[in-house]
């Protein structure tokens, strides 16, 4: 059985990684003990497993939820992640 993956946003994610000083996609995939090319991956489909959004999450020091697309729902939390980069 394959486990149900969700769909990560690319932009959240490069907020929480200026918040978290993650300089490359490289060093959040040494971080979370991924290889770079599954970062890229989740880059460009979107999707990633529960638990590799989970350690994505932790070393970004954010909720799980604040990474996440909801699909036709405005997204109350990005002016909130892009006004912490700054």
């Amino acid at each position: 059985m394959t486990e149900k993956q969700v769909v990560l946003d690319s932009k959240r994610l490069d907020i929480a990684m200026v918040t978290a000083d993650i300089k490359s996609d490289e060093e959040l995939a040494r971080r979370i003990s991924v290889t770079s090319s599954t970062i890229r991956n989740i880059r460009r489909t979107g999707r990633c497993q529960f638990d590799t959004l989970n350690a994505i999450a932790i070393a970004v020091g954010r909720n799980p939820i604040d990474l996440l697309v909801t699909p036709g729902h405005p997204d109350p939390n990005l002016v909130a992640l892009a006004v912490l980069s700054v």
